[in-house]
């Protein structure tokens, strides 16, 4: 699959083929036994990381409605277009807007490994850095509140590096400059919104693979990444940003997550 992608999303021919096959895919909340053993781990992109967080999950339970995609939103910081000068990823110049519609090189990875086909629409905001995703989905009839919640639990109650939300959903300042992806839903008879946030250079790129070579060396997943396994924001949390310690307060303002 990757190979019949890459040509067409990504305008050239991989030169190295027969590494596809042997590279392991990096989204390390689902690959960590294959990533324990891999030569090549290829983390995932930023827009699929978030995307795939939010989603695999329930459409691994099987409580999505088939019959109706997933319809995924996001918008992304100016950072995800990297450094070149570009007058239209300029700061003083981004309005918001949608870009490569149908033909963004993230979408056939999404659906490549997610395993369901989906529409998604990325968007560039005027803000320095941070991804959050809007996702509305159909349920199956008599999927409830608690089913959705209990599968996200099943997915990442152990998965230190994604946060649920008990309630409401994230926003960007929760999670920028720190290595979570921050996971939210609201379910309104079959219809369902889930709402994704992460730091497009962390999670969705530089500290995921971090995330990865912990798991590839045998260190603790969060080695590097936060200075202590109290991930419960209920709770004091000391952090690295920046090269600074600070406290979660003093970083995030008042505490709004809760690892349930």
């Amino acid at each position: 699959m990757t190979l019949i992608f890459i040509p067409a999303f990504y305008g050239f021919t991989h030169q190295h083929g027969d590494w596809l096959d042997k590279a392991v895919y990096g989204l390390a909340e689902y690959q960590h036994e294959k990533i324990q053993q891999a030569q090549l781990v290829a983390v995932p992109g930023c827009y699929p990381t978030a995307a795939q967080l939010a989603l695999k999950p329930l459409v691994d339970a099987g409580l999505l409605n088939e019959a109706q995609w997933p319809v995924i939103n996001a918008t992304s910081g100016v950072s995800g277009a990297g450094r070149k000068a570009n007058v239209g990823t300029s700061f003083c110049e981004v309005s918001l807007q949608p870009y490569g519609l149908f033909n963004h090189r993230h979408h056939p990875e999404i659906v490549a490994h997610l395993g369901t086909p989906v529409i998604f629409t990325p968007h560039l905001g005027n803000f320095p850095r941070g991804i959050l995703a809007t996702i509305t989905c159909r349920l199956k009839a008599g999927v409830s509140r608690e089913d959705i919640a209990a599968v996200f639990h099943r997915a990442y109650d152990n998965k230190p590096l994604v946060r649920l939300y008990e309630q409401g959903v994230p926003a960007l300042k929760a999670v920028v400059g720190l290595p979570y992806c921050d996971i939210g839903f609201e379910v309104q008879g079959e219809h369902l919104i889930v709402v994704a946030a992460e730091d497009n250079l962390l999670k969705g790129a530089a500290s995921q693979a971090v995330q990865c070579l912990n798991i590839r060396f045998g260190f603790p997943e969060t080695q590097s990444l936060i200075l202590t396994d109290k991930y419960t924001m209920t709770n004091p949390l000391i952090i690295k940003l920046g090269g600074v310690l600070l406290d979660s307060e003093e970083a995030l303002g008042p505490p709004v997550l809760k690892r349930c």
